[in-house]
């Protein structure tokens, strides 16, 4: 029996029991503990995982709600549960078009709210920019075989700055291919802690966009919307569609294209099937970017007769309820909601996950990716992969793939097979050290360009790139003072 069972005439959302409620603020928890599953794995017990947990809970309430969206009470907010992924699309569309639903925020596994760009419609096809897209990848894929390191490996500052270029020149253009400070904004926008914060920074990206966004002849993905798109495109829909995809496409890159790397060093062969296209959709289904999303309601609606009131918020389970789909064996193969915090198919998810298979399929054109650390076994693969916890190398070929993934992992790094004089570890320290003192003036002179006098954000702006500059500056020092020893 559960309180679902129980009407009324407002037909308010049914309430969870609370000893359902509590399963879920446990399974809620329990995702913020990575280890928790390794003592289950190691006596054989998989039903006491947290995926093996979490689908029996949901089941659970599944079962005792009729399928239908749930009040759920837990120690982290009040929320209204859909249970189903129909329920959940059709509830948000339908909040959609009441003009009900207000902000969207993205739930991390550590319980964190991130801020998400709503989803936004994009108004040309997939085949308009395939083919630019797959010149850009190409070019951005060489950059980062460039940027590895003596042992074939990529650091993973120098891969997201590679993939957020990559993001930048599909989206704006090769204008702002190198216009850092866009992906900069991006992110403090994301990491907002209040309203009023992100209602700063969001102003500030925007006025930074505009540039690209309202050129007369912008480029990328902006130029095909003007073209495609004639009058509907401008304005504010065009810059909701460009910042949508900006952040959607710029997150698929950074995260989920290294866990499809890691992933195919462990991939069966299976003949007649895309190797690029299954490892990224693997990622996406095992490692979701946005696991779970929360939309607010600000005004009330009704939705098949239920009232769904201001202030409620919807939490969009995606990760959970796919899981439970597919465990049931009927579940959608659809990677939408996995880099969208709509629940139905959006085409900037789409777009995201083309390039990410482009890009796969560039980088291990030459090259075999090796996961360093940490170290995947076939069969057993980790519940959790976070992409800055990988360690990545391209080897040039299957056999020095093979002997990079004999080698013994300390701290993460692939110790060599042979020591190297003094002078060599001297020559590689100083390159460290002239490296800094470049990031260190291109910080420098970022931080002196007169577009961050508009506003007090812009100049905490700059305090943060000068600060960022000094501990380059000191860092450098230390590197030379370092090869100078090494080379006495």
């Amino acid at each position: 029996m559960n309180a679902s069972d129980t009407t009324t005439a407002s037909r308010r959302p049914p309430k969870a029991w609370p000893l359902e409620s509590a399963l879920i603020s446990a399974a809620l928890a329990a995702q913020r503990v990575s280890w928790i599953d390794a003592p289950a794995r190691a006596l054989g017990l998989g039903p006491f995982t947290r995926q093996r947990l979490t689908r029996q809970v949901l089941a659970q309430l599944r079962r005792t709600a009729g399928g239908r969206p749930t009040r759920l009470r837990t120690a982290f907010g009040t929320f209204l549960m859909p249970l189903d992924a129909d329920d959940a699309r059709s509830l948000i569309d339908r909040a959609e078009e009441a003009g009900a639903r207000g902000t969207v925020t993205a739930l991390t596994a550590e319980g964190r709210r991130l801020r998400v760009t709503p989803h936004a419609a994009l108004p040309v096809s997939l085949a308009a920019v395939r083919t630019e897209v797959r010149e850009a990848v190409a070019g951005e894929a060489a950059e980062i075989h460039a940027a590895r390191h003596a042992d074939g490996s990529v650091a993973r500052d120098d891969w997201c700055a590679c993939t957020a270029r990559l993001a930048r020149r599909i989206v704006l253009g090769d204008a702002a291919a190198d216009d850092s400070l866009i992906s900069a904004i991006l992110e403090a926008v994301v990491q907002a802690e209040d309203g009023t914060e992100y209602a700063a920074r969001a102003s500030a990206l925007r006025r930074r966009l505009d540039v690209y966004v309202h050129a007369v002849h912008p480029g990328g993905l902006t130029g095909a919307v003007r073209d495609d798109g004639a009058d509907e495109a401008t304005g504010e829909s065009r810059d909701a569609v460009v910042e949508h995809v900006l952040e959607t496409l710029t997150r698929a890159l950074a995260d989920t294209v290294p866990q499809a790397l890691a992933l195919m060093t462990v991939q069966p062969l299976m003949p007649g099937t895309d190797r690029a296209e299954r490892a990224v959709g693997e990622a996406l289904r095992r490692y979701p970017p946005l696991a779970a999303g929360l939309h607010e309601v600000r005004a009330p609606f009704s939705w098949h007769g239920m009232t769904v009131d201001a202030g409620t918020e919807i939490l969009c389970a995606t990760a959970w309820l796919r899981d439970l789909d597919e465990a049931q064996r009927h579940g959608s193969h659809d990677p939408s909601p996995s880099l969208c915090a709509a629940p139905g198919p959006c085409a900037a998810a789409e777009l995201a996950v083309l390039t990410a298979a482009e890009l796969v399929r560039a980088l291990t054109r030459h090259a075999e990716p090796v996961a360093l650390a940490p170290r995947l076994t076939p069969g057993a693969l980790p519940a959790d992969l976070p992409a800055a916890s990988l360690r990545l190398a391209l080897a040039d070929d299957a056999d020095a793939a093979a002997d990079l993934a004999a080698r013994p992992v300390v701290d993460g790094y692939a110790t060599p097979t042979a020591g190297q004089s003094p002078a060599h570890y001297a020559a590689v320290t100083e390159a460290g050290a002239c490296s800094l003192e470049e990031h260190a003036r291109k910080l420098t002179e970022c931080a002196r360009q007169s577009g961050w006098n508009h506003d007090a954000f812009g100049e905490q702006c700059r305090m943060t790139l000068l600060a960022h500059a000094e501990r380059c500056t000191r860092a450098a020092a230390d590197a030379r003072r370092a090869a100078e020893w090494l080379a006495s």
